[in-house]
């Protein structure tokens, strides 16, 4: 018997998950196989899935379901793993971005950090987003095109 002993005593099989979660099985093995989700404890020949999977793949729908690709996850993911900074995958670094004088005198002594004025302070793990106005919103990966659609 092989296990990691994290699936626990509320493990679901991949059916379990896939139904829980409102996705398929598919989907569940190919974010696997993209290394987005762990695979699952094994218990004999059957995959266990614990409560960390499926938090981790309701994030994944989540953020998909916000326009996210599969690729930006990954580069995400990693980062976090990695313990980077939402500035440091944006290629920002510490120093402060550039903004518009309006939008400085906006949020001039508001206290947010780069992660919540680019919309991103929630997947910061244990924060929460102070603001609800967002200065800039995630671009889905696919471009709506008004011409092609009348």
């Amino acid at each position: 018997m092989v296990t990691n002993g994290t699936a626990g005593d509320g493990a679901l099989s991949i059916d379990e998950l896939a139904a829980v979660t409102g996705t398929t099985t598919r989907s569940i093995r190919s974010f696997q196989t993209l290394g987005l989700l762990d695979h699952p404890d094994l218990r004999g020949r059957t995959g266990l899935y614990g409560g960390h999977h499926r938090h981790r793949l309701e994030v994944i729908l989540g953020l998909q379901s916000r326009g996210f690709s599969l690729r930006s996850l990954s580069v995400l993911f990693a980062a976090h793993g990695r313990g980077e900074s939402l500035g440091d995958v944006l290629g920002l670094g510490e120093a402060a971005p550039e903004l518009h004088p309006d939008i400085e005198a906006e949020s001039a002594g508001a206290g947010s950090d780069d992660a919540e004025r680019y919309g991103f302070g929630e997947l910061q793990q244990g924060r929460t987003s102070r603001r609800v106005r967002r200065l800039l919103a995630v671009v889905p990966t696919t471009v709506w095109d008004e011409t092609a659609a009348s």
